[in-house]
This record gives C-alpha cells, sequence and structure tokens, in this order.
C-alpha cells in the first residue's frame, strides 16, 4: 500500500542471498542458486529499470533500494568470493579490550577473545567486505542508469538526491564483543550517511547529529511535500545546502534488554556551552559516562555515584518523558533550550 512498484523480499525473516522468495507487486516469485539469482545483483537490475522507466516518462519518482549485504552469513556474489582473502577487521583501540573493570557487569563477565575468536572475526569482516562489492556495483549501476539524457533532453542525475545509509553499526571484537549490535557504544549507533545532489557541495563533511527519524521530513521537504506534523524528525535540507544556523545538539539512545539490561542514554555534540558526553542509564542502576573529547572510544567510564552528572542526567530526563510532556517538545528538548 502506497508504492507503485514493489519488488521485496518475501521470505521466513532470515537473510538469503540465493534461493529466496520475493514479492514482485503481489506475485511470489522464487530465485534459485545460479549466478543470475544472487539478491544484490537481482535487486540491482529492478532498480535500474524502475529509475530508467520513471527517468524517461519524466516523473518525479523516489527509489528505497535495501539490499541485505553485508547482513550475515554476508554471501559474496560469486565474481567476488576471493576478491578481498586475508582481509582483517579493523583493530580500533577499543578492540579486545585489556581493562573492563570499569564497565557494567555483562562486559565485565566477557574473557578477552581467544584468537580462534579473532579468526572468526576477520573472516565474518572479510565476506562482509566482499559481499558488498555487489553493493558497490549497485551504486555505480544507478549512477550510470540516472547519468544519461532523457529524450527531453534532461540529465536525471542533476536533479537527484542520493541518500546511502545504513540501520545500524556492528562490533567486529570492541569492548571484547566479538559480534551484533544492540549497545550503547560509538561502533553501535553511528552509521554511514553520504549524500549527494543539488546544492550539496562535493566532498563537504558535516557533523551535525543525525537520526534515522530525519530521512521522512527530508524526503518530503526536498520533494515539494508537506511535512507531517506528528514525526520526531526534522529535514536535513538546510544542512545539506550548508544555510542552518541552529541544530539539535543532544539525542537519545534506547534499547529493550538484549545482551544488557534495557538502557536509555543521551549523546551530545561538543558546541560552546556543552561537550561531546555520553551518558547511559540502564534498568537495574548501571550507569555509564563518557567525555568523547578525550576518549573516543569509551575505555574509561567516568560515572561516580557520588558526582553523578546531573546536567546530563536532567536532560536525559527530557529527553526520555518529552513525548508525554507538553510542557518540553522533543525539539527543544534536543536542541537545550
Amino acid at each position: 500500500r502506497g508504492w507503485d512498484r514493489w519488488f521485496a523480499t518475501f521470505s521466513d525473516g532470515d537473510p538469503h542471498y540465493f534461493n529466496y522468495d520475493v514479492n514482485d507487486q503481489g506475485t511470489i516469485r522464487h530465485f534459485g542458486t545460479n549466478d543470475s539469482d544472487y539478491k544484490t545483483d537481482v535487486i540491482s537490475t529492478h532498480t535500474n529499470a524502475f529509475i530508467s522507466n520513471s527517468a524517461g516518462a519524466g516523473t518525479p519518482f523516489f527509489a528505497y533500494v535495501a539490499p541485505i549485504a553485508p547482513h550475515e552469513p554476508a554471501t559474496p556474489a560469486p565474481r567476488h568470493v576471493h576478491a578481498y582473502d586475508g582481509e582483517k577487521a579493523p583493530r580500533l583501540s577499543s578492540f579486545n579490550e585489556v581493562d573492563v573493570s570499569d564497565k557494567p557487569s555483562w562486559i565485565r563477565q566477557l574473557p578477552r577473545l581467544t584468537s580462534e575468536q579473532i579468526a572468526a572475526v576477520d573472516d565474518r569482516h572479510e565476506k562482509r567486505v566482499e559481499s558488498l562489492q555487489a553493493v558497490d556495483d549497485l551504486v555505480a549501476g544507478v549512477i550510470n542508469t540516472l547519468n544519461r539524457t532523457t529524450p527531453d533532453g534532461a540529465n536525471p542525475l542533476d536533479n537527484t538526491y542520493i541518500f546511502f545509509t545504513s540501520d545500524n553499526g556492528f562490533f567486529h571484537g570492541e569492548h571484547r564483543i566479538p559480534r551484533q549490535k544492540w549497545r550503547p557504544y560509538e561502533e553501535d549507533i553511528q552509521v554511514p550517511l553520504v549524500v549527494r545532489g543539488p546544492g550539496v557541495a562535493a566532498g563537504s563533511t558535516t557533523y551535525r547529529l543525525t537520526l534515522n527519524t530525519d530521512y521522512l521530513s527530508t524526503f518530503a521537504d526536498l520533494a515539494g511535500a508537506q511535512i507531517p506534523s506528528y514525526v520526531d524528525g526534522r529535514s536535513l535540507g538546510p544542512v545539506l545546502d550548508e544555510s542552518v544556523t541552529s541544530w539539535r545538539n543532544a539525542i537519545l539512545l534506547e534499547a529493550a534488554a538484549n545482551y544488557s539490561p534495557a538502557y536509555r542514554g543521551i549523546r551530545t555534540v561538543n558546541t560552546s556551552t556543552i561537550a561531546r558526553r555520553k551518558y547511559v542509564e540502564y534498568s537495574g542502576g548501571a550507569r555509564e559516562l563518557y567525555n568523547l573529547e578525550s576518549d573516543d572510544f569509551e575505555l574509561a567510564n567516568r560515572y561516580e555515584a557520588a558526582a553523578p552528572p546531573e546536567a546530563l542526567a536532567a536532560r536525559l530526563q527530557e529527553l526520555k518523558s518529552c513525548g508525554a510532556n507538553a510542557a518540553v517538545t522533543c525539539r527543544a528538548a534536543e536542541d537545550g533550550l
């Protein structure tokens, strides 16, 4: 409902790169194990056909393209199986952290990674990198399809925004965590966001705090549509064209129980009035506080029960309750107003 063209996986929820079913406009189609059935390539073919048809007709279009790579099992396309043999996962300062005595109990109980576990981390990373090569091919295909003159003499690439992003980060042995997500550390909560399009300066970088809830507002704004009043996010338009004068300086982090008790936290960005910090409250009482200005990799938990960060705690409370508190809107809580 709401889509003109629908082509999406129809399965048991487990990711499959081969041997999967797709809902194609309401018809279930099966794709097998031939090289031509590789899911990223199939998605690429249908994406480019949709873009080509839409651009050729001279009609505005929106394409949401969601390949599963590099989600496990991170099966590479046959042509990329040995493209990165021996590739190792990043070795950040937090990799296989030596001293976790300052961390909550569920991190303290993790032993240091063994050589076998590190080899598994590297093997998984190699497959992830190899599986992403087909995604690179998909992106190149989209650019090439857009960069073709239409019958009316226009070049769709000149008037198209492309957003490249992801849904979550992933652990590769940082803080002794061998894999997965669902934690409040930087390796988990940070995702890539690369944007190109009209008015976006080539090669520019911004460090504004952005949330995936911003995409709806952004796409509506760029398309000239009315932004729904009920959405939490804000348009990135002023950030992209560098006209922004004020922006949020704090975001809410939250997750239900999984590999730790449920938590809520606040992550701030450096401004003239606040420092780049992170403060997390877990159900059950555990707390974490990091000064990200001097400790990018969250190696030293600075929380002291005798001297809690009262200002951060109070602002976190505002972020936690703003949706139900008419006195403090969520935007005001993010902006620190």
